[in-house]
């Protein structure tokens, strides 16, 4: 199994990005340099605990909502990198609030807000390390796309999914949700034609209904089980997967 030598993971503090910290670093032969970026790195005493246990782990100060912040994280990874480019950026980073998203309660500033964190946030952050990406890409001596040359995973939901939409919105009232995964699954499509000449994969994955802050007690899956199987379909991309909508299985959405 091929690994990427460099990564950044943004929403790193908990959940999702925190697990998927962990287990890239507990990786045998898994990447030199793992980025875990996130809003407030001294609030972050899980994540600070990783760090001790594996020089791999670096944190990086990351709000997505702020361009000079993204800003700082380009110079900081950089200075990590140096000659070296970004191998898999994972856009995880997102927000589910429960007040104000239903249409009879909906508030603007409630939608603006999970717009610029879910959707404009990652078009930010990528266009932000572009660049690094572009470099691993050139720098590959490998003709295949995938997580070991160059990749941008969005980390999506099947809330996300017009298709999928058949009315569970009359017991989960996630309007503002649904609507910037979607918008964030367009990003994936239009990203993959866009960067296709760079030799650069983007793809979209749910990873389930999770057991986190977000997903609830009440929630289907255990967080470590979601990663894994994660990882395991990250792995597993191909130049055929780019554009297109997965869950945590590997198994396609639709759109």
């Amino acid at each position: 199994m091929s690994h990427p030598r460099t990564v950044l993971v943004t929403g790193a503090s908990r959940g999702i990005g925190l697990e998927l910290v962990k287990q890239l670093a507990a990786l045998e032969n898994g990447p030199v340099h793992i980025f875990a970026a996130c809003r407030n790195p001294d609030a972050a005493t899980d994540l600070q605990s990783v760090v001790k246990a594996h020089s791999t782990v670096h944190v990086v100060t990351l709000d997505a909502e702020d361009d000079n912040s993204i800003d700082s994280a380009v110079k900081e990874v950089q200075s990590v990198l140096k000659d070296e480019g970004l191998n898999l950026l994972v856009n995880n980073a997102g927000i589910l609030e429960r007040e104000g998203v239903s249409i009879p309660d909906a508030k603007r500033d409630v939608y603006q807000r999970h717009f610029n964190v879910n959707a404009t946030g990652p078009v930010m952050v990528t266009q932000a390390f572009l660049p690094l990406l572009q470099k691993a890409s050139s720098a590959s001596n490998s003709a295949n796309m995938g997580i070991h040359k160059a990749a941008v995973i969005n980390i999506s939901s099947t809330l996300g999914s017009i298709a999928e939409n058949t009315g569970i919105e009359k017991i989960v009232d996630h309007t503002a949700y649904r609507m910037t995964k979607t918008a964030l699954n367009q990003l994936t499509k239009t990203l993959s034609i866009d960067l296709a000449k760079d030799g650069i994969l983007v793809v979209s994955f749910c990873p389930g209904w999770v057991q986190t802050d977000m997903g609830g007690s009440q929630a289907v899956l255990k967080v470590n089980d979601s990663v894994s199987a994660l990882l395991g379909s990250f792995s597993k991309l191909t130049k055929e997967h780019s554009g297109g909508f997965f869950a945590h299985t590997g198994q396609p959405i639709k759109y």
